[in-house]
């Protein structure tokens, strides 16, 4: 991953550097860590259009930007749930406020969840309860409370019962349907490290 990650974007005329961050730069990583990659670029909002394609020989599970961060953070989920964070530190960002969902959002709102869920569920796994306190409201704030559920969820467990449950009661609603490759191997990973899910 240190080398195959940045390699994808190395090439692009807009990328100045790619260089490894984060705490498994620094060795300071616990197992489930992210893979960080701070990137330099002359021409942010031409790489950005590119990401999503420069990508794709990894096979994505998942692809976003981070909604809710000072700065750019572009979050790459792959298969087995090992995590890649392009980070933009030289360029900054309004967090997106809360979305109501929608059949136009609500596979994005779901991608969201799971994504968030996942880095939730590894800080369970260290017994980082205070992040997973911290984040659980957040996650409230953000995803769940906008799409009516209430009150903020106790657990991962919890969380994710809440959200299955309304998430298909919007599809109904919607005449949509989203897909649950992310979400099955989410469930699968937060049974591994947590026993639950």
């Amino acid at each position: 991953m240190i080398t195959t990650a940045p390699a994808l974007l190395r090439d692009h005329p807009a990328v100045i550097s790619v260089e490894f961050a984060g705490s498994r730069s620094r060795g300071t990583h616990a197992g489930l860590s992210d893979w960080d990659f701070a990137v330099e670029t002359s021409d942010f909002e031409a790489l950005a259009r590119d990401l999503p394609t420069l990508v794709l020989p990894l096979d994505p599970l998942s692809q976003q930007w981070e909604p809710m961060g000072h700065f750019p953070v572009y979050q790459v989920l792959l298969h087995g749930l090992t995590k890649i964070e392009y980070l933009f530190l030289s360029e900054s960002q309004q967090p997106v406020p809360a979305r109501e969902p929608t059949a136009e959002s609500l596979a994005s709102i779901n991608t969201h969840f799971w994504d968030w869920i996942w880095w939730i569920a590894t800080k369970g796994a260290i017994n980082r309860t205070d992040l997973v306190a911290e984040h659980l409201t957040q996650l409230h704030d953000h995803l769940l409370r906008p799409m009516g559920i209430e009150p903020v969820p106790l657990s991962v467990d919890a969380a994710i019962g809440a959200f299955a449950s309304r998430r298909d009661a919007l599809e109904r609603q919607f005449g949509v349907e989203v897909d649950r490759a992310l979400e099955d191997e989410v469930r699968r990973g937060v049974e591994r490290v947590l026993g639950q899910g």
